[in-house]
């Protein structure tokens, strides 16, 4: 159930597409600050993945559930690095009851195993204070920028042309208008110094979704109850 990348392009290609993941953005500043076992990229896609598995499952009871965690805790030996991935895929399923059916019940299902863990919810608060920031926006273009910025000097491979195209797609379906300009930018910027200009078609890319697009705001919805703590409100309006 864990997640292990072969290559560093595969994880900077995760890593890119998770810049479209809200969870990832409200929790990613304060799971950075913890000593775990298991890289940042590498736990963010492993709960992706084991939230898709109790999903795509029905794994809506605590019994059944038992077996997949006790599965996990054999793949995952630090404690703390457990109960934050257990803990991820919560907030996820909680993020998804909207358009999930049945992500609800999962969670539901889920939380018992997640207060186990001392932490829970001291994290839970910590991610409720970024999303009332509400600094979504800001912070996806920041991370986009900065990935153009690291390939500003690189030779336009393949590879290089494949992550242009992933940051493209993370700034287009995951930006409002305002919030593209910044990319759109950086990335004339890097074309401006290659020869041949090769991102040309990418900058159309961006101009144009910056043109369809209208400014909004990202609100993720959370299910309150589910945590048991009256303290603890995230997505409330």
């Amino acid at each position: 159930m864990i997640v292990l990348f072969e290559t560093p392009e595969e994880r900077r290609n995760t890593r890119i597409k998770l810049y479209k993941d809200d969870v990832f953005l409200i929790a990613q500043e304060a799971i950075n600050k913890m000593v775990l076992s298991i890289p940042l990229v590498e736990l963010f896609a492993s709960a992706d993945q084991f939230t898709n598995f109790l999903l795509d499952n029905d794994l809506s009871e605590r019994d059944t559930m038992q077996f997949e965690i006790d599965d996990l805790r054999e793949e995952v030996a630090d404690k703390q690095t457990f109960y934050v991935l257990l803990s991820l895929s919560f907030v996820k399923l909680c993020a998804l009851q909207m358009v999930k059916p049945n992500a609800e019940n999962i969670a539901r299902a889920l939380v018992g195993f997640c207060q186990e863990y001392d932490g829970f919810i001291d994290l839970l608060r910590q991610l409720q204070k970024k999303e009332k920031e509400r600094w979504f926006e800001n912070k996806r273009a920041d991370l986009l920028t900065y990935e153009l910025k690291c390939i500003e000097k690189d030779t336009p491979t393949i590879d290089g042309l494949k992550v242009v195209s992933c940051i493209v797609d993370a700034a287009s379906e995951g930006l409002p208008a305002d919030n593209i300009l910044p990319v759109e930018i950086a990335l004339i910027e890097v074309n401006d110094k290659l020869d041949g200009h090769p991102f040309q078609n990418e900058i159309e890319r961006l101009r144009e979704a910056r043109k369809k697009k209208s400014v909004s705001k990202i609100e993720i919805e959370k299910v309150n109850d589910i945590h048991g703590n009256d303290n603890v409100n995230i997505g409330s309006k």
